[in-house]
């Protein structure tokens, strides 16, 4: 295959445009997306709310911009001699601008939630793109709403962060007629993925495929509770509720952390793990999550997506007490980080859950902890607020995902600084709003227990 692969790329380099392979990662979410039926539901979407004079002209430029300085904004797929490609083109910023002033302020916020709701629901088509849409909505001269829509085949949360950054940068200097601050990247994103395909075979490949090929094999046998009616036409229909952890309990949970010798994000992964033991009444579990595969300086400021999602086995056997339990999650998750690269197309026969009407083949739920932060966002004579919008998919029957808020994070005004915000995102199949709001308060009360009394076993509720 990788002799194949080699061959057609070098055929290929005649051709004006560049054609580039698919990263382990891209790999997955290429197969996952051929199961969607054309729903969108690998978005990565962020709206926003200006208030104030926002300079259209700067706007309009500012992202014309980044999508010739990010490489991957302007990445389309084929498929040649059934090889799935990434294609590098040349396009401008696919900017929309509706002007809804003219409709009574009655009505504005309704036609902009049913605009906002439209743009979601409108797939991308990953052979023509653009894979990077905006949407831009205006109320009046000083009221704006702006909907940012990515696949994430080309990103991942972490280039959501530099995008803001760097938009915010541009758009200031370019309101003053400057030009953009930003330095040369270091590392371009063809040539970030040519890197890592070429190191990523051979002996390399050998390695990460057998690892998690030992890891998949000895996964356990997790048959969730049949679900009534199930329509598989519609099996990544989903919901959203928030939950949020305060700053007075944020901080308790890193101190227990440290006195336990693990990371905050493994105290919650543990958390996790314990309510849904008392959900499904199971003691072994299959808990995906990502990371960010960023630890090299040059990769800190390249948008793409280099995030892998690793696959964590929770042994909650022999009724262990909380103590146990984290001294279990951290040698699993150690052994784990160790192997970022999940090379998916090799692994195909032994995914945990390859049936046809699988949510997501690599585990049923997932946990992520977003635990960077973002540079402070100046947008001149703009006041900004993040704004919520309708959530009607899930890519698992239950996920989780927390953030840290910061003075700079691009949240409600509302968040507490210094706490945590999150999200559980369900499938609609298996949970409605009334059952994750159970499991939420679940999750509130094993996080003071784990703290309290961490020598208390599992079956002590």
């Amino acid at each position: 295959m990788d002799d194949k692969r080699e061959q057609l790329l070098k055929l290929l380099k005649r051709e004006q445009k560049k054609f580039l392979p698919l990263t382990p990662a891209q790999e997955r979410l290429w197969r996952m997306e051929q199961g969607c039926k054309g729903r969108p539901v690998y978005i990565i979407p962020g709206a926003i709310r200006f208030r104030g004079e926002l300079n259209l002209v700067a706007f309009r430029r500012s992202l014309d911009y980044l999508v010739e300085r990010q490489e991957v904004l302007r990445i389309t797929f084929t498929v040649v001699q059934q090889q799935v490609l990434q294609v590098l083109t040349s396009m401008k910023a696919a900017l929309t601008v509706l002007d809804l002033e003219s409709f009574p302020p009655s009505q504005r916020q309704s036609l902009s939630q049913n605009y906002l709701v439209q743009e979601l629901e409108t797939p991308f088509d990953l052979s023509c793109g653009p894979l990077f849409r905006t949407l831009l909505l205006r109320l009046s001269s000083h009221d704006w709403i702006v909907l940012f829509n990515l696949h994430n085949i080309i990103v991942d949360g972490w280039s959501m962060g530099i995008f803001y950054e760097e938009l915010s940068q541009v758009y200031d200097a370019f309101c003053k007629g400057l030009p953009a601050p930003l330095s040369p990247l270091g590392l371009r994103y063809q040539d970030f993925v040519r890197e890592l395909t070429s190191e990523f075979k051979g002996t390399r490949l050998a390695e990460a495929t057998a690892y998690w090929r030992r890891t998949f094999q000895n996964l356990p046998d997790l048959t969730l509770p049949p679900v009534r009616n199930r329509d598989l036409n519609n099996s990544h229909n989903g919901g959203s509720l928030d939950v949020r952890i305060d700053r007075t309990q944020t901080i308790a949970l890193q101190t227990f952390a440290q006195s336990q010798r693990v990371t905050l994000f493994m105290v919650l992964l543990a958390v996790f793990s314990i309510c849904l033991h008392r959900y499904f009444q199971v003691e072994k579990l299959v808990i995906a999550t990502p990371t960010a595969n960023r630890d090299r300086s040059d990769l800190e400021g390249l948008m793409g997506l280099l995030v892998n999602v690793l696959v964590l086995p929770i042994d909650l056997r022999g009724n262990p007490t909380y103590r146990t339990i984290l001294s279990r999650i951290r040698a699993v998750t150690v052994q784990a980080y160790a192997h970022p690269q999940v090379p998916f197309n090799q692994l195909l026969p032994d995914l945990p859950f390859p049936e046809p009407d699988a949510r997501n083949p690599l585990a049923h739920f997932l946990l992520a902890y977003h635990g960077f932060s973002l540079k402070p966002l100046a947008f001149p004579n703009l006041e900004m607020e993040s704004l919520k919008y309708p959530i009607k998919t899930s890519r698992y029957e239950l996920g989780l995902h927390l953030w840290e808020n910061t003075k700079t994070h691009l949240s409600s005004t509302s968040a507490e600084h210094g706490g945590l915000s999150g999200t559980f995102f369900y499938g609609s199949a298996r949970f409605d709003s009334v059952m994750v709001e159970q499991i939420i308060s679940k999750f509130q009360q094993v996080l003071q227990q784990m703290i309290a009394q961490p020598d208390a076993c599992l079956s002590e509720k």
